[in-house]
C-alpha cells in the first residue's frame, strides 16, 4: 500500500512540475508535433511561416489567439501523445482517430477542464485507463474504440456526469461491468463490446433512461442473462449481445422495446437451453435480420409473436416440434422459404397466423390432422401445391385463410366439416376456385346436416 501511495505521489508531482513551466499554444503544438511520426508531411504547415491558425487540423476562436479543435486524424500518424497537449487549456475537441499513435493516454488531459469531446479510437494507445481523467466533467464524447487498453473496465468513467457517448470497445479491458455505469443521466451510446469481461449484466444498466445504442457483445464472457431491467430502456434503438455467452431466460420485458430496430443475439448457443421460457414476444417492432435458430429450439415455447416486423429468411426449421405450440405470429414480415413441418407436433396448436409474406411451398400436410388447430391465415404469401386433406373437418376450426396465394388441386372434399367454422377465405386462385365450385354445394350440405 505503500509503495501505490509513493507511485501516485510521484506522478502526481510530475503533473504538477508539468504545468510548472508556463508553455504557449504554439510551443504545445509543435511539442506534440516532434512526439509523432509523419510520413506523409501532412503536418508540413506546422511551422513559424504559418498562421497557428491555419495549421492542418487545427482551429481556433473568433479571436484567433486560442485552439479550440485539434483533428489529425486518418492521417497515417504514429509515436505518442505529448502530455504538453494538456497546454491547450482551451480545447474543445481532441480527435486524433485512425492512426497508429501508441503508448499511454497522458493522463496530463485532465486539464483541458472545457473538453468536450475526446476521441482516441483506432490507435494503438495502451495501459490503463487513466483516473485522472475523471476531473473532465464537462466531456461529452469519449470514444477510445480499438486500442490496446488494459486493466479492469474503467470506473473513474462514471464521475464524467455529461457523456452522451462512450465508446470502450475493441480493447483488452476486463473484470465485471461496475454497477455505477447506470447512473449517467445523459447517456445515449454505451458500447463495451469486443473486451475480456466477464460476470454478470448489472441491472442497474436500466436506469440509463436516455440510451438509443447500446453494445455489449463479442469476446465478453458474461455470466447469467440479460436483466429483466432491460426493457425499461425506452429509448433504445440498437442493441447488441451477440456472442458473449448469455444463458439463461430471456426475459419477456424485451418486448417492452418498443423503439428498438436492430437486435443481435445469435451465437449465443446457451439460449438453446431455456428450460422455461413459455413466451417470446417481439411484435410491432423494427427488428430485422433472420429469426434465431435457437427459437425453434426452445423446449417449453407455447407463444411465438413476431408480428409486424421486418424479419428475413425463412422459419427456424424445429419450431414445433417440442410438442408444445400454441400460438404462432409470424405474420407481416418478410419471410422466406418453406413452413416448418412440425408446428403441430403436439397436437396443441391452436392459432397459427403466417399472413404477409413471402412463403412458399406446400401447406404441411400434417396440418390436416392437426385436431386442436382453431385459426389458420396464412394469405398474401406464395404457397403452392394443395389444400391438406381433412383440413376443413378439424374439429375446432373456426377461420381459414389462405387468399393470394398460388394453390392449385382439389378441393380437399371431407365427410364432416367444422361446425363452427364461421369463414373461409380462398379468393385470387383460379385453378383452385375452379375446382372449388363443384365441391361448393357439398361444403354448403354438409354444413346444414351436421
Amino acid at each position: 500500500m505503500r509503495l501505490l501511495l509513493l507511485l501516485f505521489l510521484i506522478l502526481h508531482l510530475q503533473i504538477c512540475a508539468s504545468f510548472a513551466r508556463v508553455m504557449s499554444e504554439y510551443q504545445a503544438l509543435l511539442s506534440v508535433k516532434s512526439a509523432i511520426d509523419d510520413p506523409q508531411s501532412a503536418l508540413a504547415s506546422w511551422n513559424s511561416s504559418n498562421s497557428l491558425c491555419s495549421w492542418h487540423g487545427v482551429t481556433c476562436d473568433f479571436t484567433g489567439r486560442h485552439v479550440t479543435s485539434l483533428d489529425l486524424s486518418s492521417l497515417n500518424l504514429s509515436g505518442t501523445l505529448s502530455p504538453d497537449i494538456a497546454h491547450l487549456r482551451y480545447l474543445q475537441n481532441l480527435t486524433l482517430a485512425a492512426n497508429q499513435l501508441s503508448g499511454p493516454i497522458p493522463p496530463q488531459l485532465s486539464a483541458i477542464s472545457g473538453l468536450l469531446s475526446l476521441n482516441l479510437s483506432n490507435n494503438v494507445f495502451n495501459g490503463s485507463f487513466p483516473p485522472q481523467l475523471a476531473q473532465l466533467k464537462n466531456l461529452q464524447v469519449l470514444d477510445l474504440y480499438n486500442n490496446n487498453m488494459t486493466g479492469d473496465l474503467p470506473l473513474p468513467v462514471t464521475d464524467m456526469p455529461n457523456l452522451r457517448h462512450l465508446h470502450l470497445g475493441g480493447n483488452f479491458f476486463s473484470g465485471k461491468i461496475p454497477p455505477e455505469y447506470g447512473k449517467w443521466e445523459f447517456l445515449e451510446y454505451l458500447a463495451i463490446s469486443g473486451n475480456e469481461l466477464v460476470g454478470s449484466i448489472p441491472p442497474e444498466i436500466g436506469n440509463l433512461s436516455k440510451l438509443q445504442q447500446l453494445y455489449i457483445g463479442y469476446y465478453n464472457s458474461y455470466e447469467g442473462g440479460l436483466p429483466p431491467e432491460i426493457g425499461n430502456l425506452s429509448e433504445l434503438v440498437r442493441f447488441d449481445a451477440a456472442n458473449c455467452m448469455l444463458s439463461g431466460e430471456m426475459p419477456k420485458e424485451i418486448g417492452k422495446l418498443q423503439k428498438l430496430d436492430t437486435l443481435f443475439l445469435q451465437v449465443n448457443g446457451s439460449f438453446a437451453e431455456l428450460k422455461n421460457l413459455t413466451l417470446l414476444n417481439l411484435f410491432r417492432n423494427k427488428l430485422h435480420g433472420a429469426i434465431p435458430e435457437f427459437i425453434g429450439d426452445l423446449p417449453q415455447l407455447e407463444v411465438l409473436q413476431l408480428w409486424e416486423n421486418n424479419f428475413t429468411g425463412s422459419i427456424p426449421l424445429g419450431l414445433g416440434k417440442n410438442g408444445n405450440l400454441v400460438l404462432v405470429d409470424l405474420s407481416s414480415n418478410k419471410l422466406t422459404g418453406n413452413l416448418p413441418p412440425n408446428l403441430c407436433s403436439g397436437n396443441r396448436l391452436q392459432t397459427l397466423i403466417t399472413l404477409s409474406n413471402f412463403l412458399f411451398g406446400p401447406i404441411p400436410e400434417s396440418l390436416g390432422q392437426c385436431k386442436s388447430l382453431s385459426r389458420i391465415r396464412m394469405g398474401e404469401n406464395f404457397l403452392n401445391g394443395s389444400i391438406p386433406k381433412g383440413l376443413f373437418g378439424l374439429p375446432e376450426l373456426t377461420q381459414v385463410e389462405l387468399q393470394d396465394n398460388l394453390l392449385t388441386g382439389e378441393f380437399p372434399v371431407s365427410d364432416k366439416i367444422a361446425l363452427n367454422l364461421g369463414q373461409i377465405s380462398l379468393s385470387k386462385q383460379s385453378a383452385l376456385r375452379f375446382v372449388a365450385s363443384k365441391y361448393w354445394q357439398v361444403l354448403r350440405c354438409s354444413k346444414a346436416t351436421s
